[in-house]
């Protein structure tokens, strides 16, 4: 054992989190803040680097109840609360830990700088380092123990030994208790001397080496500071006192149980779990298999796979520089302009061949004047379906344990490097793992019950998915502009109310700048302790000012903008459509999701969203049809929790809201009010997605203990929906995942997370997953069959859109009254559950009459 590195973990958590709560923010795609946590593997990681140490303990404060806190009560007592999202990450940081295989420790009535003074004391005959932004621990240095003092932000640090200690401050490492003593800290509470700073105790300190000293010497200290120190002398004593650290703890272990050797396993599937993989270690390598590779212009080979090399973008843009297949350990590449000429190559396409992205490999061919292809397999499908939590192509890489020469995200990344040979590198590596990889995918998928939800609904909805993509769908770039005009009427009618509210002009948009007027000129009272600006916050603060309720106006007037008018314009091709792009594997319940732009996320909620959709037209002898699921998530909750009363009331095609209505509220149907049923409404739509309390009190405006008793009464009442909420809890904890009724799986590793906000997380997940993701595959079911349907017919008529539970059509009007009776009959009998699916049909010129 050569050397130990100590870490202060308290004090490294606090500045990792502040140093990376503006700059860096960060949380998982599930909420959970990691900012301090990066932070701190960052520090952590660059201390390694540069001490290499063999052992390595990492000290915490138990609490705040010490030795120190019962002799001086005040001791500390000034420091403001946690921020809680600070708080949650105390223990992630300590599972963090766990999984390096690094000791911590801390135990009660002792502070961590305790254990540390502790365990340096013990360790005199090796080299120990402590790692800290703390300067209460230079009093530890000495001829075997440095600090690593961090200096600004995660990088700067500043190796004190002894040596540099005296050429800082002029003083021996023990003289900072005697300092402290004089000066005293106000970060701890601890008293001092009134009115002596830094400075004049190190000026005392180089005359007399100590607290005791000073006072030995007092007769020839003269004026002012002799008042000052006579006045506090009781102080002075006793904050020497406090600032000594404590260094005969009773510790259970040495410094061999502090061993260090790092895991790679365990950090990678942390840093997985909490989605930091840029920390991620590098995998051990497979055994090699060695490819030749060779460029040909005459495509005389035969492989199952084929992957277009070609940059990563959305489809509109991307580039196809050739394709790329492999036999016999050879890995064959033909540039686009020669497969354009070769017959031989247009038959491989149409006989039949896998790729990675059958979606992305028909839109290119199209494009370059290619077969669209036959598609044997679509192997990114296949292998999300295994991995539903890696949704994007790295995290699924990663998962398949693919690695390419580069990440897919740095590939991206313009570079004025040679891009076709970039590009060759990542898709030969791609090819020669999965031809190796594909068969065990395929045959794991059959063993988990996955293999019909790939080949009868994932696979065949590429198909009708590349077909809406390409059809796109028309918008009046002149409706736009006047929605437009609009909505920058309501941004100046809101801006002025803000301005004369304010009593002054300024940058609206700017956080800085508005927070000095709603809390520095305006004295309005913040709900909470930072001086935040944010959507959430400024709700609670409506009452105050009449400057609230504008510019929370303002802003969504302002989004509208950026996000609908100016952002749909910039999506608008020659043929005056817009053509998005759907994704099948970017979301773990299985829903599908929309970018370039995201239509999915038109709001209908607010009139001003849903103005929107008049700017989605259908063209002069067409009409736009709109087909939508009612109510589908309560009826897969009805169907899969088998709950008596839903059923019935789905059954006789009732209000669900008000029969649910009657039973919360223990009334006859006649007696509901239009308040009682919109209350049963949340509470039905918020089952469905494992609502807490506390999120059913915000969102009803009532207290938790009201939300207690609505929720209560809702499960005595749907006590089959209680018990299939807990079963579902229950089979997640046991198994790791859930799954809906056509076996989709979503894993959730945070149902036994030892983090409570963690592990309530992965509760709402196992409560809604398997009802969102049976919604999703019922919608998805729904769009194959009725393409079915509707080629079948030899229709005109075409697929547009997917928004969620709704469906949009572009018809000619000599087809509307078929397709009003097609689609509805295809829809509401996609699949057979124990209470009716209905679909609800409307149509005009835009998709708002639609609608």
């Amino acid at each position: 054992m050569n050397h130990l590195l100590l870490l202060d973990g308290n004090s490294m958590l606090f500045r990792a989190y502040y140093a990376t709560l503006y700059s860096h923010r960060m949380s998982t795609s599930n909420g959970i803040p990691t900012n301090a946590v990066y932070g701190f593997v960052m520090m952590l990681n660059k201390a390694i680097d540069l001490l290499h140490p063999d052992a390595i303990l990492v000290a915490w404060d138990a609490d705040s109840q010490t030795f120190r806190k019962q002799e001086y009560e005040p001791y500390k007592g000034t420091r403001k609360p946690l921020d809680d999202e600070l708080k949650v990450q105390f223990p992630i940081v300590r599972e963090y830990l766990d999984a390096a295989g690094m000791k911590r420790y801390e135990i009660h009535g002792y502070e961590a700088d305790d254990i540390i003074g502790t365990m340096a004391k013990q360790t005199a005959d090796i080299q120990t380092t402590i790692l800290t932004s703390d300067r209460d621990l230079l009093q530890l240095i000495d001829a075997s123990t440095n600090v690593l003092l961090m200096k600004k932000g995660l990088s700067e640090m500043q190796l004190m030994d002894e040596a540099a200690f005296r050429e800082t401050y002029g003083l021996e490492p023990v003289q900072i208790i005697d300092m402290k003593g004089l000066m005293g800290d106000a970060s701890d509470n601890i008293p001092g001397v009134a009115g002596v700073g830094e400075k004049t105790a190190i000026r005392l300190l180089k005359q007399y080496p100590s607290v005791e000293e000073v006072y030995a010497h007092l007769d020839g200290i003269k004026g002012k500071l002799k008042e000052k120190l006579e006045k506090d002398k009781d102080n002075a004593f006793l904050s020497k006192h406090l600032a000594t650290i404590y260094r005969d703890v009773d510790l259970p272990f040495t410094v061999e149980d502090c061993g260090y050797e790092a895991n790679d396993d365990e950090l990678n599937a942390f840093f997985s779990k909490y989605e930091m993989r840029s920390l991620m270690k590098a995998q051990k390598q497979e055994p090699a298999v060695t490819y030749k590779f060779k460029t040909v212009h005459v495509w005389d080979v035969h492989s199952e796979w084929i992957l277009p090399v070609c940059t990563p973008e959305p489809y509109l843009k991307q580039q196809c520089f050739g394709f790329i297949g492999l036999e016999d350990h050879t890995v064959y590449y033909i540039k686009t302009e020669d497969a354009q000429n070769d017959p031989a190559f247009r038959h491989a396409l149409t006989e039949g061949f896998s790729t990675w992205n059958q979606k992305e490999c028909m839109h290119l061919l199209n494009r370059y004047g290619l077969p669209e292809g036959t598609y044997h397999h679509d192997l990114h499908l296949a292998a999300f379906l295994l991995h539903s939590q890696a949704t994007s192509v790295d995290a699924l890489l990663e998962a398949m344990h693919i690695q390419t020469p580069e990440t897919f995200h740095d590939l991206a990344k313009k570079s004025k490097t040679d891009p076709e040979q970039r590009l060759i590198n990542f898709y030969r590596a791609l090819i020669e793992q999965i031809a190796r990889k594909a068969d065990k995918i395929f045959e794991e998928c059959r063993k988990e019950e996955l293999w019909d939800l790939y080949t009868k609904i994932e696979k065949p909805l590429s198909s009708v998915l590349y077909e809406m993509e390409t059809q796109g769908i028309h918008i009046d770039e002149q409706i736009l502009d006047e929605i437009g005009d609009e909505i920058h009427k309501h941004m100046e009618e809101s801006a002025a109310m803000i301005y004369e509210r304010a009593g002054k002009e300024f940058n609206i948009n700017s956080p800085k700048q508005l927070a000095g007027v709603l809390y520095d000129d305006m004295k309005l009272k913040h709900p909470g302790r930072k001086r935040s600006t944010s959507a959430d916050v400024l709700k609670k603060m409506q009452d105050q000012d009449p400057i609230i309720p504008a510019l929370l106006e303002y802003r969504k007037y302002a989004k509208i903008q950026s996000t609908y008018i100016d952002g749909l314009k910039k999506h608008i091709q020659p043929d005056a459509k817009i053509h998005t792009t759907f994704h099948q594997t970017m979301t773990q319940t299985g829903r599908l999701s929309s970018s370039e732009p995201n239509l999915q996320n038109i709001s209908i909620r607010d009139e001003q969203g849903k103005e929107i959709r008049k700017a989605f037209t259908a063209p002069e002898g067409y009409v736009l049809l709109s087909a939508d699921y009612s109510q589908i998530e309560l009826r897969m909750l009805a169907h899969m929790a088998d709950e008596t009363h839903m059923i019935e009331a789905f059954n006789n095609d009732e209000d669900i809201h008000n029969r649910t209505a009657t039973l919360i509220f223990d009334c006859d149907k006649e007696d509901v009010t239009p308040n009682m049923r919109r209350t049963a409404k949340t509470v039905n739509f918020g089952i469905v997605y494992g609502q807490t309390e506390f999120g059913l009190a915000e969102q009803l405006g009532i207290s938790r203990l009201e939300a207690r008793e609505f929720m209560n009464s809702y499960f005595s009442k749907y006590t089959q929906i209680h018990q299939y909420m807990n079963s579902l809890v229950d089979f997640c904890k046991e198994h790791g995942y859930v799954q809906t009724l056509f076996k989709r799986r979503r894993y959730i590793p945070e149902i036994n997370d030892k983090n409570y906000m963690t592990r309530e997380f992965g509760k709402r997940a196992a409560m809604n997953a398997p009802i969102q993701g049976s919604a999703a595959d019922l919608i998805k079911i729904a769009m194959i069959q009725v393409d079915r349907a509707m080629k079948e017919a030899d229709l005109q008529s075409k697929m547009l859109l997917q928004i969620h539970d709704e469906l949009i059509f572009l018809i000619p009007q000599e087809e509307l009254e078929t397709m009003k009776k097609l689609v509805k009959d295809t829809m509401e009998h996609a699949m057979k559950l124990k209470v009716p699916l209905k679909a609800e049909i409307a149509y005009g010129q835009s998709w708002y009459e639609a609608k």
